[in-house]
């Protein structure tokens, strides 16, 4: 599940209250990142969209900067609204949630490769199970930076350097690609719709060392993944 609203994108229709963008990463950032969203609605200027939505599990994993209001979440469980931190780290989501993004929300999101947000935090991702995180316990201080970085940018453009720039930094320090991050990826591209002997043979691995840096990287098995892919990619078309 993501807290960026590529779902809302297209569900609702074209309207002047609402942009958005997608960004193609840096070359150099493409085995770790796969894009980078902005998107801003003005809730106070349009009755048709509605800032409570309810929002179903995906499989990209996401580091999330809310530079308007907070992004607030309801899971099932809760008693009320959750208000999140303003840099919001997303790990793997098997729920669905309700998200309250408030009267003007503008979002810059980070979308990361299968692995990439592995790589990044140098952790088990399945730690991070269910979970939505102040993305400053995870990377430091130099969040609450960057993020005043985005809300002082002179435009979206700006705000995509700005990302790319902290990425690029980051990159010296970041695990190497393997050939499991390859078949990860592989996995994505085919839809879900690969078996696990023929990405375990991609990996490199057997398929039990392949099912065990699944858990690390994904957070999940990754039949399990593949299954998310399949029901994203078929939400999407709908």
């Amino acid at each position: 599940m993501i807290y960026l609203q590529e779902a809302v994108l297209s569900t609702y229709s074209p309207n002047t209250s609402m942009k958005a963008k997608v960004y193609k990463p840096h070359p150099a950032l493409q085995d770790l990142v796969h894009c980078i969203n902005i998107y801003e609605v003005d809730f106070t200027q349009t009755t048709t969209i509605s800032n409570i939505y309810r929002f179903v599990p995906a499989y990209q994993r996401y580091i999330v900067f809310y530079l308007q209001d907070p992004i607030r979440v309801l899971k099932s469980g809760d008693e009320g609204f959750i208000t999140k931190a303003t840099c919001v780290t997303i790990g793997p989501q098997d729920q669905a949630v309700t998200l309250d993004m408030g009267s003007r929300h503008l979002a810059v999101g980070i979308a990361f490769q299968p692995s990439g947000l592995h790589r990044l935090l140098n952790i088990p991702i399945a730690e991070i199970f269910e979970q939505d995180l102040d993305t400053r316990l995870l990377l430091g201080n130099e969040i609450a930076e960057i993020t005043e970085k985005l809300k002082e940018a002179e435009g979206w453009e700006h705000m995509k350097d700005i990302t790319e720039f902290y990425l690029l930094k980051k990159l010296s320090g970041l695990k190497e690609v393997l050939p499991v991050d390859k078949a990860m990826a592989e996995l994505v591209n085919s839809s879900g719709n690969i078996t696990m002997e023929e990405l375990a043979s991609l990996a490199c691995l057997s398929l039990r060392q392949f099912e065990r840096k699944c858990m690390e990287r994904l957070g999940m098995p990754p039949k399990q993944y593949a299954r998310l892919v399949r029901f994203c990619k078929a939400y999407q078309l709908k």
